[in-house]
């Protein structure tokens, strides 16, 4: 993460602007989902194409969707905690421990007669977590359930009433404090709606109304463009403000930077992205690979590795001030920038190179 957009990983660094949006080329990329701002909306935005692929497939073929949300009883004195071993504790530590007994590879026959008997083929499970001024830190679970059948609203009420004592039983065991009715909740689209089941699943709330339609994969992976509500907020969020310098939320971040080491942002459940790869292409990239790839987009300057390293990453903010000078001027704007640095176009910064016409 260190070197994430910073060092040059070829000759020189470009800066290109696609559509209205620049960004930095040929620099490193660390893929950390939780802690990189850059790299985990790459991902995500990936992750989030590929859950609205599969499920349209899935629905169009005639089978169904639900959304199980998991979430635990907290309060500020909490901590986060971590899942690491001999150090797993906290809220991460609890809600893990109760997932693999309630939902997980320790729950049972139980659960898989429960998932027979409602026809669940499948799940992608996505962590989330925010922390509010009022309440602390709200790690929690959406669970989207392939249904071989779309359910109707009596369907997922028995399936909730079921799966909620397993729920409960499993939390207060891990040690947290009994969750509520609220706990573990199920949704689904109306029988009208089958066609339009994010409309219906996720409404347009804080945070995500700057998109036409909040997809399921949108609800899924893209933790990154949401925005905490009320006094809550996302851990980007908290990551700005301790950039800023802001006293309380530099030990926040610095919590959550170390519980989100190794919680899988994303997990696919045994056997489901082959049942899935039989109606659609799948994603198989890997996170590193997905950061890694170049967006592309139009070329505005290429800036040599000796420039980059001694006229760009020495001084603060040069770095961004070069992606909003291309996205508010394009070329002129960074040959005006680069002349208040001293810098002479051509020479310290180079052109674009022009893209071979074959």
């Amino acid at each position: 993460m260190k070197g994430c957009g910073r060092s040059a990983i070829a000759g020189g660094v470009g800066v290109v602007l696609n559509g209205q949006t620049a960004h930095l080329s040929g620099v490193a990329t660390c893929g950390k989902i939780h802690l990189c701002p850059v790299c985990s909306a790459k991902i995500r935005a990936a992750r989030s194409e590929e859950i609205d692929t599969v499920t349209g497939a899935w629905q169009a073929a005639g089978h169904g969707l639900a959304m199980m949300t998991l979430t635990l009883r907290h309060y500020r004195r909490m901590p986060l905690g971590t899942t690491r071993k001999r150090e797993r504790g906290g809220l991460v530590g609890v809600q893990h421990d109760a997932w693999i007994t309630a939902f997980g590879v320790r729950a049972g026959k139980m659960w898989q007669r429960l998932q027979t008997d409602h026809g669940i083929v499948g799940y992608v499970r996505v962590w989330e977590c925010t922390v509010g001024a009022d309440h602390g830190w709200h790690p929690h679970f959406h669970v989207l359930l392939f249904t071989s059948r779309p359910w109707t609203r009596v369907r997922a009420d028995a399936f909730e009433a079921a799966a909620r004592p397993r729920w409960v039983r499993s939390v207060e065991r891990a040690g947290g404090y009994r969750p509520n009715d609220k706990g573990l909740k199920v949704d689904v689209p109306r029988p009208e709606d089958a066609q339009q089941f994010s409309r219906y699943l996720f409404k347009n709330q804080d945070g995500k109304a700057r998109f036409e339609r909040w997809a399921p994969g949108a609800e899924l992976a893209r933790a990154d463009l949401k925005q905490g509500r009320r006094a809550s907020r996302m851990p980007f969020e908290v990551a700005e403000g301790a950039a800023a310098g802001l006293a309380d939320d530099v030990p926040l971040w610095r919590e959550y930077e170390y519980a989100a080491h190794g919680i899988r942002a994303i997990y696919w459940s045994n056997g489901l992205r082959a049942l899935l790869a039989e109606l659609v292409e799948l994603d198989d990239r890997t996170d590193d690979e997905i950061a890694a790839e170049e967006v592309g987009g139009t070329g505005v300057a290429l800036i040599p590795a000796e420039t980059w390293y001694a006229e760009v990453l020495r001084y603060r903010g040069r770095s961004l001030d070069l992606i909003r000078a291309a996205e508010n001027g394009g070329v002129l704007a960074v040959q005006a920038l680069i002349a208040e640095w001293g810098l002479v176009w051509g020479r310290d910064v180079l052109p674009a190179p022009v893209p071979d016409a074959n």
